[in-house]
Protein backbone atom coordinates (compact mmCIF):
# COMPACT_ATOMS: atom_id res chain seq x y z
CA UNK A 1 0.00 0.00 0.00
CA UNK A 2 1.09 3.50 -0.50
CA UNK A 3 1.28 6.07 1.96
CA UNK A 4 -2.01 7.84 0.79
CA UNK A 5 -3.72 3.93 0.33
CA UNK A 6 -2.78 3.83 4.23
CA UNK A 7 -4.52 6.72 5.03
CA UNK A 8 -7.48 6.36 3.22
CA UNK A 9 -7.58 2.68 4.65
CA UNK A 10 -6.90 4.24 8.36
CA UNK A 11 -9.74 6.45 7.54
CA UNK A 12 -12.21 4.08 6.64
CA UNK A 13 -11.22 1.98 9.46
CA UNK A 14 -11.89 4.60 11.86
CA UNK A 15 -15.06 5.00 10.28
CA UNK A 16 -16.03 1.08 11.11
CA UNK A 17 -14.51 1.43 14.52
CA UNK A 18 -17.03 3.89 15.50
CA UNK A 19 -19.89 2.47 13.35
CA UNK A 20 -19.26 -0.88 15.94
CA UNK A 21 -19.47 1.64 19.09
CA UNK A 22 -22.72 2.67 17.61
CA UNK A 23 -23.95 -0.85 16.90
CA UNK A 24 -22.56 -2.36 20.24
CA UNK A 25 -24.70 0.33 21.85
CA UNK A 26 -27.28 -0.39 20.40
CA UNK A 27 -27.07 -4.07 21.41
CA UNK A 28 -26.52 -3.19 24.69
CA UNK A 29 -29.96 -1.25 25.12
CA UNK A 30 -31.92 -3.62 24.18
CA UNK A 31 -30.43 -6.56 25.75
CA UNK A 32 -30.27 -4.75 28.96
CA UNK A 33 -34.20 -3.77 28.48
CA UNK A 34 -34.92 -7.10 27.38
CA UNK A 35 -33.26 -8.78 30.51
CA UNK A 36 -34.97 -6.01 32.79
CA UNK A 37 -38.31 -7.17 31.34
CA UNK A 38 -37.72 -10.45 31.97
CA UNK A 39 -36.31 -9.86 35.26
CA UNK A 40 -40.12 -8.15 36.28
CA UNK A 41 -41.77 -10.78 34.97
CA UNK A 42 -40.25 -13.76 36.75
CA UNK A 43 -39.68 -11.39 39.79
CA UNK A 44 -43.26 -9.90 39.91
CA UNK A 45 -45.24 -11.67 37.31
CA UNK A 46 -44.49 -15.45 37.95
CA UNK A 47 -43.89 -14.37 42.22
CA UNK A 48 -39.54 -15.81 41.92
CA UNK A 49 -38.39 -13.62 44.71
CA UNK A 50 -34.84 -14.72 43.74
CA UNK A 51 -35.69 -12.26 40.45
CA UNK A 52 -36.66 -9.49 42.83
CA UNK A 53 -34.59 -6.26 44.63
CA UNK A 54 -32.55 -5.40 41.56
CA UNK A 55 -35.08 -3.22 39.87
CA UNK A 56 -33.23 -0.08 40.64
CA UNK A 57 -29.99 -1.37 39.37
CA UNK A 58 -31.35 -2.69 36.17
CA UNK A 59 -33.14 0.62 36.02
CA UNK A 60 -30.05 2.65 36.40
CA UNK A 61 -28.41 0.56 33.38
CA UNK A 62 -31.30 0.67 31.16
CA UNK A 63 -30.95 4.81 31.43
CA UNK A 64 -27.48 4.95 31.49
CA UNK A 65 -27.67 2.57 28.09
CA UNK A 66 -29.92 4.81 26.37
CA UNK A 67 -28.01 7.82 26.92
CA UNK A 68 -24.34 5.57 25.21
CA UNK A 69 -27.18 5.39 22.44
CA UNK A 70 -27.68 9.20 22.24
CA UNK A 71 -24.32 9.95 22.88
CA UNK A 72 -22.44 7.71 20.05
CA UNK A 73 -24.93 9.14 17.36
CA UNK A 74 -23.48 12.75 18.56
CA UNK A 75 -19.85 14.18 18.26
CA UNK A 76 -16.94 12.02 17.33
CA UNK A 77 -15.37 12.27 21.11
CA UNK A 78 -18.57 11.10 22.29
CA UNK A 79 -18.63 8.65 20.76
CA UNK A 80 -14.94 8.08 21.77
CA UNK A 81 -15.32 8.11 25.06
CA UNK A 82 -18.43 5.34 25.00
CA UNK A 83 -15.41 3.20 23.34
CA UNK A 84 -14.92 2.79 27.54
CA UNK A 85 -18.32 1.44 28.38
CA UNK A 86 -17.90 -1.84 28.87
CA UNK A 87 -15.02 -1.35 31.43
CA UNK A 88 -16.45 1.00 32.88
CA UNK A 89 -20.55 0.82 32.97
CA UNK A 90 -20.96 -3.22 31.26
CA UNK A 91 -19.11 -5.02 33.81
CA UNK A 92 -19.67 -2.74 37.42
CA UNK A 93 -23.30 -3.28 36.75
CA UNK A 94 -23.37 -6.72 35.78
CA UNK A 95 -21.30 -7.00 39.07
CA UNK A 96 -23.86 -5.64 41.30
CA UNK A 97 -26.94 -7.65 39.35
CA UNK A 98 -24.94 -11.33 40.13
CA UNK A 99 -23.92 -9.79 43.89
CA UNK A 100 -27.47 -8.97 44.65
CA UNK A 101 -28.59 -12.12 42.86
CA UNK A 102 -26.14 -14.31 44.85
CA UNK A 103 -27.25 -12.59 48.35
CA UNK A 104 -30.50 -14.52 48.33
CA UNK A 105 -29.22 -17.54 47.38
CA UNK A 106 -27.63 -20.58 49.52
CA UNK A 107 -24.10 -21.74 49.07
CA UNK A 108 -24.14 -23.80 45.85
CA UNK A 109 -26.59 -21.08 44.08
CA UNK A 110 -23.77 -18.71 45.43
CA UNK A 111 -20.84 -20.31 43.73
CA UNK A 112 -22.92 -20.88 40.64
CA UNK A 113 -23.52 -17.30 40.58
CA UNK A 114 -19.62 -16.72 41.19
CA UNK A 115 -18.88 -18.95 38.06
CA UNK A 116 -21.82 -17.60 35.80
CA UNK A 117 -19.83 -13.90 36.59
CA UNK A 118 -16.74 -15.59 34.96
CA UNK A 119 -18.90 -16.25 31.63
CA UNK A 120 -19.67 -12.70 31.42
CA UNK A 121 -16.90 -11.06 31.83
CA UNK A 122 -15.18 -13.15 29.31
CA UNK A 123 -18.23 -12.38 27.15
CA UNK A 124 -17.27 -8.51 27.31
CA UNK A 125 -13.37 -8.95 26.69
CA UNK A 126 -14.76 -10.63 23.17
CA UNK A 127 -16.87 -7.68 23.00
CA UNK A 128 -14.27 -4.89 23.64
CA UNK A 129 -12.57 -6.62 20.57
CA UNK A 130 -14.98 -4.86 18.29
CA UNK A 131 -13.34 -1.66 19.14
CA UNK A 132 -9.98 -3.13 17.42
CA UNK A 133 -8.05 -2.00 20.30
CA UNK A 134 -5.47 -4.18 22.26
CA UNK A 135 -5.76 -1.10 25.05
CA UNK A 136 -9.33 -1.82 25.34
CA UNK A 137 -9.62 -5.27 25.90
CA UNK A 138 -6.96 -5.09 28.34
CA UNK A 139 -8.44 -2.31 29.97
CA UNK A 140 -11.68 -4.45 30.18
CA UNK A 141 -9.21 -7.18 31.19
CA UNK A 142 -8.62 -6.39 34.22
CA UNK A 143 -12.04 -4.80 35.52
CA UNK A 144 -12.89 -8.49 34.52
CA UNK A 145 -10.43 -10.09 37.10
CA UNK A 146 -10.83 -7.04 40.09
CA UNK A 147 -14.59 -8.12 39.57
CA UNK A 148 -14.12 -11.30 39.07
CA UNK A 149 -11.89 -11.59 42.53
CA UNK A 150 -14.50 -9.93 44.36
CA UNK A 151 -17.17 -11.84 42.90
CA UNK A 152 -15.68 -15.22 43.58
CA UNK A 153 -14.41 -13.65 47.53
CA UNK A 154 -18.12 -13.21 48.34
CA UNK A 155 -19.34 -16.25 46.74
CA UNK A 156 -17.37 -18.81 48.27
CA UNK A 157 -16.25 -19.67 44.57
CA UNK A 158 -13.21 -22.58 46.09
CA UNK A 159 -9.94 -21.33 44.82
CA UNK A 160 -8.52 -23.43 42.25
CA UNK A 161 -12.05 -22.46 40.23
CA UNK A 162 -10.68 -18.51 40.71
CA UNK A 163 -7.01 -19.19 39.57
CA UNK A 164 -8.43 -21.17 36.20
CA UNK A 165 -11.15 -18.46 35.52
CA UNK A 166 -8.74 -15.85 36.10
CA UNK A 167 -6.40 -18.23 33.39
CA UNK A 168 -9.38 -17.87 31.53
CA UNK A 169 -9.74 -14.42 31.36
CA UNK A 170 -6.33 -13.88 30.21
CA UNK A 171 -6.44 -16.33 27.78
CA UNK A 172 -9.84 -14.63 25.88
CA UNK A 173 -7.83 -11.23 26.11
CA UNK A 174 -5.33 -12.63 24.09
CA UNK A 175 -7.64 -14.69 21.79
CA UNK A 176 -9.74 -11.44 21.40
CA UNK A 177 -6.82 -9.04 20.38
CA UNK A 178 -5.50 -12.25 17.85
CA UNK A 179 -9.00 -11.77 16.67
CA UNK A 180 -9.36 -8.70 15.70
CA UNK A 181 -5.63 -8.05 14.45
CA UNK A 182 -6.71 -11.04 12.06
CA UNK A 183 -9.34 -9.32 11.07
CA UNK A 184 -7.88 -6.02 10.78
CA UNK A 185 -5.34 -7.90 8.39
CA UNK A 186 -8.45 -9.38 6.48
CA UNK A 187 -10.34 -6.07 6.09
CA UNK A 188 -6.81 -4.22 5.11
CA UNK A 189 -6.05 -7.02 2.77
CA UNK A 190 -9.34 -6.94 1.29
CA UNK A 191 -9.55 -2.81 0.94
CA UNK A 192 -6.02 -3.12 -1.25
CA UNK A 193 -7.01 -5.80 -3.75
CA UNK A 194 -10.75 -3.38 -3.85
CA UNK A 195 -8.49 -0.15 -4.61
CA UNK A 196 -6.79 -2.39 -7.41
CA UNK A 197 -8.89 -3.47 -8.76
CA UNK A 198 -10.58 -0.47 -8.91
CA UNK A 199 -7.67 1.20 -10.03
CA UNK A 200 -7.37 -1.93 -13.20
CA UNK A 201 -10.87 -1.07 -13.94
CA UNK A 202 -10.44 2.38 -15.04
CA UNK A 203 -8.46 1.11 -17.60
CA UNK A 204 -9.58 -2.66 -18.75
CA UNK A 205 -12.76 -4.06 -19.19
CA UNK A 206 -14.28 -6.15 -16.31
CA UNK A 207 -13.03 -9.28 -17.17
CA UNK A 208 -9.78 -8.55 -17.79
CA UNK A 209 -9.62 -6.90 -14.51
CA UNK A 210 -10.51 -9.68 -12.63
CA UNK A 211 -7.60 -11.86 -14.69
CA UNK A 212 -5.42 -9.21 -14.01
CA UNK A 213 -6.16 -8.77 -10.45
CA UNK A 214 -6.47 -12.66 -10.13
CA UNK A 215 -2.90 -13.41 -12.07
CA UNK A 216 -0.55 -10.87 -10.45
CA UNK A 217 2.31 -11.78 -12.23
CA UNK A 218 0.69 -11.42 -16.02
CA UNK A 219 1.64 -7.75 -15.70
CA UNK A 220 5.43 -7.81 -14.33
CA UNK A 221 7.43 -8.74 -17.90
CA UNK A 222 6.90 -7.33 -21.38
CA UNK A 223 5.64 -10.59 -23.32
CA UNK A 224 5.12 -10.00 -27.57
CA UNK A 225 1.32 -10.34 -28.36
CA UNK A 226 -0.63 -10.05 -31.63
CA UNK A 227 -3.63 -7.94 -31.06
CA UNK A 228 -4.94 -5.13 -32.50
CA UNK A 229 -4.02 -1.50 -31.93
CA UNK A 230 -7.44 1.76 -32.40
CA UNK A 231 -6.72 5.03 -32.10
CA UNK A 232 -9.71 7.39 -31.72
CA UNK A 233 -9.41 11.36 -32.41
CA UNK A 234 -11.63 14.26 -32.20
CA UNK A 235 -11.78 16.32 -35.50
CA UNK A 236 -10.76 19.91 -35.21
CA UNK A 237 -10.41 19.94 -31.65
CA UNK A 238 -8.23 22.59 -31.35
CA UNK A 239 -11.05 24.87 -33.25
CA UNK A 240 -13.43 23.55 -31.41
CA UNK A 241 -11.80 24.33 -27.83
CA UNK A 242 -10.72 27.90 -28.99
CA UNK A 243 -14.29 29.36 -27.67
CA UNK A 244 -14.90 27.19 -25.01
CA UNK A 245 -13.84 28.01 -21.21
CA UNK A 246 -11.31 25.90 -20.13
CA UNK A 247 -14.27 24.16 -17.50
CA UNK A 248 -16.36 23.43 -20.91
CA UNK A 249 -13.36 22.08 -22.88
CA UNK A 250 -13.24 19.35 -19.58
CA UNK A 251 -16.52 18.56 -19.53
CA UNK A 252 -16.73 17.98 -23.29
CA UNK A 253 -13.58 16.09 -23.12
CA UNK A 254 -15.34 13.87 -20.09
CA UNK A 255 -18.25 13.60 -22.56
CA UNK A 256 -16.31 12.26 -25.30
CA UNK A 257 -13.75 10.13 -23.59
CA UNK A 258 -16.66 8.56 -21.46
CA UNK A 259 -18.74 7.32 -24.21
CA UNK A 260 -15.60 6.29 -26.26
CA UNK A 261 -13.70 3.75 -23.60
CA UNK A 262 -17.27 2.69 -22.61
CA UNK A 263 -17.89 1.10 -26.72
CA UNK A 264 -13.90 0.18 -25.49
CA UNK A 265 -15.28 -1.67 -22.47
CA UNK A 266 -18.48 -3.38 -24.30
CA UNK A 267 -16.29 -5.07 -26.49
CA UNK A 268 -13.47 -6.22 -24.30
CA UNK A 269 -10.74 -3.55 -24.90
CA UNK A 270 -8.40 -2.34 -22.90
CA UNK A 271 -7.63 1.87 -22.55
CA UNK A 272 -4.41 2.24 -22.98
CA UNK A 273 -4.00 5.94 -22.28
CA UNK A 274 -5.72 9.38 -23.15
CA UNK A 275 -3.79 11.68 -25.37
CA UNK A 276 -5.25 15.37 -25.04
CA UNK A 277 -8.42 14.32 -27.17
CA UNK A 278 -7.45 11.33 -28.30
CA UNK A 279 -8.30 8.05 -27.18
CA UNK A 280 -5.50 4.69 -27.65
CA UNK A 281 -7.19 1.13 -26.82
CA UNK A 282 -6.01 -2.41 -27.92
CA UNK A 283 -7.62 -5.59 -28.06
CA UNK A 284 -6.30 -9.42 -27.50
CA UNK A 285 -3.99 -8.65 -24.40
CA UNK A 286 -3.54 -8.99 -21.61
CA UNK A 287 -5.38 -11.79 -22.50
CA UNK A 288 -4.58 -13.44 -25.57
CA UNK A 289 -8.11 -13.14 -28.05
CA UNK A 290 -8.11 -14.56 -31.44
CA UNK A 291 -11.20 -12.20 -32.42
CA UNK A 292 -9.11 -9.50 -31.66
CA UNK A 293 -9.45 -8.01 -35.04
CA UNK A 294 -13.06 -8.45 -35.00
CA UNK A 295 -13.49 -6.50 -31.27
CA UNK A 296 -11.62 -3.78 -32.90
CA UNK A 297 -13.63 -3.47 -35.83
CA UNK A 298 -17.04 -3.71 -33.97
CA UNK A 299 -15.72 -1.05 -31.55
CA UNK A 300 -14.97 1.27 -33.95
CA UNK A 301 -18.38 1.05 -35.70
CA UNK A 302 -20.31 1.20 -31.82
CA UNK A 303 -18.41 4.59 -31.79
CA UNK A 304 -19.42 5.76 -34.76
CA UNK A 305 -22.58 5.42 -33.65
CA UNK A 306 -21.86 6.21 -29.96
CA UNK A 307 -20.70 10.10 -31.70
CA UNK A 308 -24.01 10.22 -33.50
CA UNK A 309 -25.93 9.57 -30.58
CA UNK A 310 -23.85 12.10 -28.51
CA UNK A 311 -24.30 15.06 -31.84
CA UNK A 312 -28.32 14.29 -31.00
CA UNK A 313 -27.77 16.02 -27.68
CA UNK A 314 -25.29 18.79 -28.38
CA UNK A 315 -27.85 19.81 -31.00
CA UNK A 316 -30.27 19.78 -28.40
CA UNK A 317 -28.28 21.60 -26.58
CA UNK A 318 -27.46 24.20 -29.08
CA UNK A 319 -23.71 23.06 -29.35
CA UNK A 320 -21.28 21.83 -32.43
CA UNK A 321 -21.24 19.04 -33.52
CA UNK A 322 -18.21 16.65 -33.67
CA UNK A 323 -16.91 14.07 -35.97
CA UNK A 324 -14.08 11.80 -35.21
CA UNK A 325 -11.05 9.89 -37.22
CA UNK A 326 -10.66 5.98 -35.87
CA UNK A 327 -7.47 4.37 -37.57
CA UNK A 328 -6.96 0.53 -36.87
CA UNK A 329 -3.90 -1.86 -37.08
CA UNK A 330 -3.52 -5.60 -35.95
CA UNK A 331 0.14 -7.21 -35.57
CA UNK A 332 2.50 -7.40 -32.73
CA UNK A 333 3.86 -5.47 -29.98
CA UNK A 334 5.15 -5.54 -26.40
CA UNK A 335 2.84 -5.56 -23.94
CA UNK A 336 3.39 -5.18 -19.98
CA UNK A 337 4.64 -2.69 -17.50
CA UNK A 338 7.19 0.07 -18.55
CA UNK A 339 8.73 3.08 -16.56
CA UNK A 340 10.36 3.78 -13.51
CA UNK A 341 10.04 1.46 -10.11
CA UNK A 342 8.28 4.45 -9.04
CA UNK A 343 6.20 5.15 -11.95
CA UNK A 344 5.08 2.15 -13.97
CA UNK A 345 2.19 1.98 -17.17
CA UNK A 346 0.84 -0.99 -18.26
CA UNK A 347 1.32 -0.62 -21.57
CA UNK A 348 1.71 -1.86 -25.14
CA UNK A 349 5.28 -0.54 -27.30
CA UNK A 350 5.97 -1.38 -31.06
CA UNK A 351 5.74 -0.15 -34.52
CA UNK A 352 1.61 -1.60 -34.47
CA UNK A 353 1.01 1.30 -32.01
CA UNK A 354 2.89 3.81 -34.18
CA UNK A 355 1.05 2.88 -37.81
CA UNK A 356 -2.43 2.39 -35.80
CA UNK A 357 -1.63 6.23 -35.04
CA UNK A 358 -0.61 7.19 -38.72
CA UNK A 359 -3.55 5.25 -40.28
CA UNK A 360 -6.12 7.15 -37.85
CA UNK A 361 -4.60 10.66 -39.39
CA UNK A 362 -5.53 9.58 -42.69
CA UNK A 363 -9.21 9.33 -41.78
CA UNK A 364 -8.98 13.30 -42.61
CA UNK A 365 -7.27 13.02 -46.00
CA UNK A 366 -9.68 10.60 -47.36
CA UNK A 367 -12.97 11.94 -45.64
CA UNK A 368 -13.79 8.71 -43.46
CA UNK A 369 -13.83 8.39 -39.84
CA UNK A 370 -13.12 4.79 -39.95
CA UNK A 371 -10.06 3.14 -41.83
CA UNK A 372 -8.47 -0.54 -41.16
CA UNK A 373 -5.31 -1.64 -42.59
CA UNK A 374 -5.16 -4.45 -44.52
CA UNK A 375 -3.93 -6.49 -41.93
CA UNK A 376 -7.08 -6.02 -39.89
CA UNK A 377 -8.92 -7.24 -42.61
CA UNK A 378 -6.96 -10.64 -42.97
CA UNK A 379 -7.42 -11.63 -39.16
CA UNK A 380 -11.21 -10.93 -39.72
CA UNK A 381 -13.48 -13.89 -38.90
CA UNK A 382 -16.83 -12.04 -40.12
CA UNK A 383 -17.55 -9.50 -43.07
CA UNK A 384 -17.60 -6.15 -41.32
CA UNK A 385 -18.83 -4.22 -44.28
CA UNK A 386 -15.03 -3.17 -45.35
CA UNK A 387 -14.61 -1.33 -48.58
CA UNK A 388 -10.96 -0.98 -50.17
CA UNK A 389 -9.97 2.36 -50.65
CA UNK A 390 -6.88 2.54 -51.58
CA UNK A 391 -3.15 2.02 -50.94
CA UNK A 392 -1.41 4.85 -49.25
CA UNK A 393 1.77 5.57 -47.42
CA UNK A 394 1.54 6.78 -43.40
CA UNK A 395 3.89 9.56 -42.35
CA UNK A 396 7.29 7.79 -41.49
CA UNK A 397 6.75 4.60 -43.44
CA UNK A 398 8.44 4.21 -46.62
CA UNK A 399 6.10 1.19 -47.97
CA UNK A 400 2.18 1.53 -49.15
CA UNK A 401 -0.48 0.21 -46.66
CA UNK A 402 -3.51 -0.92 -48.46
CA UNK A 403 -6.68 -0.05 -46.32
CA UNK A 404 -10.41 -0.43 -45.75
CA UNK A 405 -13.04 2.19 -44.74
CA UNK A 406 -15.98 0.63 -43.15
CA UNK A 407 -19.82 1.15 -44.28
Amino acid sequence: MTLKTLELFAREFEVERLGNVRRLAMIRFYAVVSFFALHMLLGWGLSLATFRGKEIIFFSYTVIAGLLVVASNRSRSIRNASTFAIPLIDLPFTFLILETWASGKGLQGQMATGLLGLSFMIFFINLSGFYFSFLQSVLTAVMAVFLTLVLHSETQVPPDSRYIGLLLIVIAVFATHIKSSRLQALVKRSFDEHLQLEKLSRYFSPSVAQYLQSNKDANQSGREMELTVLFADIRDFTKISESLQGAEVVRLLNEVHETLVQCIFDTGGTLDKYIGDAVMAYFGAPVPDSLHADKAVECAARMRKAICVLNENRRARGETELMIGIGVHSGTAVVGDVGAKFRREYTIIGDTVNTASRIESLTKKHGVDILVTESVQERLSRDHGLQFLSEDVPRGKKTAIRIYSVA
